[in-house]
């Protein structure tokens, strides 16, 4: 099952459904889950799955939620979360992960893996962006064919926006009239997530550390799925300094984290690895990355 389509299938509703799993030691039967949940009481959708079985069944295809003889139990890559947000960083490798797969259209991501590809090759210093201005940029850069797209329509782009502001991938902007449905491209959570999740000895070169966000999340610039997709598209050529810079939307993200003091990025004269960032319009090269304290 796509997880954008059908459209509630929730990260919010996927985090209570892990959270009373990873509570609990043993297995629990699906109805009980179910009834505690969704009780009978809620009001439903009139047509499609219900919200429940959609998000149950999203844990199944991530393989972190086990299903088996009318029980349900957590998996072994299913962590107990603290809250919502941080259920929300945990999947980012999970999500991400499938990207590296070779039957990656098999994979219940794979609509929201193009959609982030898309997204991560937008402008985070331009205006908040709902469906309107979406529906823009993808007629600008896929033509006609946008509507088959992953978020070629109003339904999978809400979904869309649940998932990239769950995930870190874009924050909520806009009038309060929009607000739940206008977000602005900010990948700055992501690329914190990702850092966060391993060791680093100090400094690191430039190079290596923008390698392993790359490899981390594949649909970045540079990013397996990046490399794979943003060909096919007509993407504005602006959208980095120099030829040879990182795009906006990463440097972005880098340059926050550093303001955040996550990171630290130096320019040593004798370092021979060089990393140019897109500082808006202007160039800045970096050539080792010191790992900081974890600032939220």
């Amino acid at each position: 099952m796509p997880l954008l389509n059908p459209p509630n299938i929730l990260p919010n509703g996927m985090y209570l459904i892990a959270k009373y799993l990873t509570g609990r030691a043993d297995a629990v039967e699906r109805q009980r889950l179910k009834s505690l949940l969704q009780p009978p009481t809620l009001k439903l959708r009139a047509d499609g799955i219900p919200t429940f079985d959609a998000c149950l069944k999203a844990l199944q295809d991530l393989r972190l939620v086990v299903a088996a003889d009318g029980m349900v139990s957590a998996g072994p890559q299913l962590v107990a979360p603290s809250d919502v947000r941080v259920f929300g960083e945990a999947l980012v490798p999970v999500i991400c992960a499938g990207a590296a797969e070779d039957s990656r259209e098999e994979l219940p991501q794979r609509d929201l893996l193009a959609a982030l590809t898309w997204w991560c090759a937008q402008d985070p210093y331009g205006a908040p962006l709902g469906w309107k201005e979406v529906q823009g940029l993808l007629s600008h850069d896929m033509g006609e064919a946008f509507t088959s797209f992953a978020i070629g329509n109003s339904n999978p782009w809400l979904a869309f926006v649940r998932w990239a502001t769950a995930l870190g991938f874009a924050e909520f902007a806009g009038p309060p009239s929009r607000a739940a449905s206008t977000i602005v491209p900010d990948i700055t959570r992501a690329v914190r997530t990702v850092i966060k999740n391993r060791e680093w000895s100090s400094p690191v070169p430039a190079s290596e550390f923008v390698s392993f966000l790359r490899d981390s999340l594949p649909v970045v610039d540079g990013g397996r799925l990046a490399n794979l997709l943003r060909s096919k598209w007509d993407l504005p050529p602006v959208r980095r300094a120099a030829e040879e810079a990182l795009d906006l939307m990463l440097s972005h993200a880098l340059l926050r984290n550093e303001e955040s003091d996550v990171i630290a990025m130096d320019n040593p004269s004798d370092a021979p690895d060089k990393v140019l960032l897109s500082d808006g319009s202007d160039v800045r090269i970096i050539s080792v990355v010191t790992v900081r304290g974890m600032k939220r």
